[in-house]
């Protein structure tokens, strides 16, 4: 009985891991087919096992890179073509490249998809919101977290004193900056190093 229980087991095993292949296969191929060389060539070009250096140098002068937020809650950042900004598990998702600007001192920088060309902005109530346009509620203050994390926070707007951070719920959703705070996984994000993070995007 043991056996016969042990053999149905593998058995199961082996066809959940052969669906998930085929899915997994299939969600590539449709994001690929939505993707220019250019947007393929960041994706291939973004390694999830390298975390970023943390260097400070970037902070002045200008300094542009690509990276991928990976939220703690298991969701990468993506800003699609209607503005929307959501989390997706897909990490060859186009709209998760980002392009990272620095905008002035003090780690003050600016968020965009190369994709969908949105800028990620926070109003007054906090609500996320993509911006064809940058304006100054385009700019977030980028802190570097005791746990290796990195956490964004408006640099315009603030809640009674307190600061409103980008955060991914755990089911993916944008959360209003009023009810985020610095120590909130939701707000923990790892910036995936791409290869290219030295290219500018036109």
């Amino acid at each position: 009985m043991h056996k016969w229980m042990l053999a149905w087991n593998l058995k199961n095993l082996l066809l959940e891991l052969y669906l998930h292949a085929i899915f997994l296969f299939g969600s590539v191929c449709v994001v690929y087919s939505d993707c220019t060389p250019e947007h393929l060539a960041a994706i291939m070009n973004c390694s999830r096992q390298d975390r970023h250096t943390r260097n400070y140098d970037y902070m002045e002068g200008g300094d542009v890179r690509i990276r991928q937020l990976f939220s703690r809650t298991q969701w990468f950042l993506t800003v699609n073509d209607d503005g929307n900004i959501n989390g997706t598990q897909d990490p060859t998702n186009c709209y998760s490249i980002l392009e990272i600007r620095t905008v002035s001192e003090g780690g003050i920088l600016a968020i965009k998809s190369i994709k969908s060309q949105y800028y990620i902005a926070m109003n007054k109530s906090g609500q996320l919101q993509g911006k064809r346009i940058y304006n100054e509620n385009c700019n977030f203050k980028e802190v570097f977290l005791e746990n290796y994390f990195n956490a964004y926070s408006s640099a315009k707007w603030t809640k009674n004193g307190k600061e409103m951070f980008i955060a991914l719920s755990q089911k993916g959703r944008p959360l209003r900056g009023k009810k985020t705070r610095r120590q909130h996984i939701a707000s923990h994000f790892i910036p995936m190093k791409c290869r290219e993070e030295e290219r500018r995007i036109d």
